[in-house]
């Protein structure tokens, strides 16, 4: 339950956005909670290198009583580059360590239009739609989606071994009350067996700025415990003249 929570994470600050309409490097720390317990902390960070990459990177534990009896730690890191005017996967990994271990790798040919994707020791291989997306990577095509003025949006995602749609509602437009003032919200909700509820600020070129995730009955929240901070890297002028 909590790596939905954390998955969908983002960050809070006002910051210059670049050129293109792409998200400005970052880093955040988050927290999350159900009620008043806290269950995990997660960072995030989006960061441009010096090949014209964009590298979106997660890190998030379990914390306070939960880790005594549910110690958990998962990475994710996915590597993306514009190809025909869009943000595409080429490398997702991820790792979680704790009392279950799993390793997922995926490498995105768009030559070959495939995926191959290992979970653990299996291989697996599939071919790729034309607008394939990772788990991971989707949430800064959404940021750039959200930004282009788009509020219904289907994604197509390449889970561990076949992809899946994930369709996100527009569901309304709300003021809300954050850590750093009022702001103008765009609240938009992805549906399967499990609801998330995201509140996305176009101040912030629409960060989430509170998440909701409901679950077998329960309820979770993602909580902001530091504002979005620079990170080392920027945006390369080759990429700003050119989306388990």
């Amino acid at each position: 339950m909590m790596r939905y929570c954390l998955l969908i994470a983002a960050a809070l600050c006002v910051m210059t956005v670049q050129a293109d309409d792409l998200p400005p490097a970052f880093r955040a720390d988050y927290i999350i909670k159900k009620g008043p317990f806290e269950l995990g902390r997660s960072s995030r960070e989006l960061s441009y290198d010096e090949n014209g990459e964009l590298v979106f990177r997660t890190d998030s534990q379990s914390t306070g009583l939960v880790s005594l009896f549910y110690s958990e730690d998962i990475r994710e890191t996915t590597r993306m580059q514009q190809i025909d005017g869009r943000v595409v996967p080429i490398e997702y990994q991820y790792q979680r360590d704790g009392r279950r271990k799993r390793t997922i790798s995926q490498q995105f040919d768009w030559a070959s239009g495939n995926v191959t994707s290992q979970v653990d020791s299996t291989v697996y291989e599939f071919a790729l739609d034309e607008h394939a997306l990772d788990q991971n990577g989707y949430q800064v095509n959404l940021m750039i989606d959200l930004a282009k003025g788009l509020r219904d949006i289907s994604y197509p995602v390449a889970r561990k071994n076949k992809m899946r749609v994930y369709e996100i509602s527009h569901v309304r437009d709300e003021r809300l009350e954050t850590v750093l003032g009022g702001l103008d919200t765009v609240v938009i909700q992805r549906k399967e067996d499990k609801t998330t509820t995201m509140w996305c600020a176009p101040d912030l070129f629409y960060l989430p700025v509170k998440i909701q995730h409901e679950e077998d009955g329960s309820v979770f929240y993602l909580h902001s415990v530091a504002g979005m901070r620079p990170a080392s890297a920027r945006v390369p002028v080759s990429l700003r003249n050119n989306d388990n």
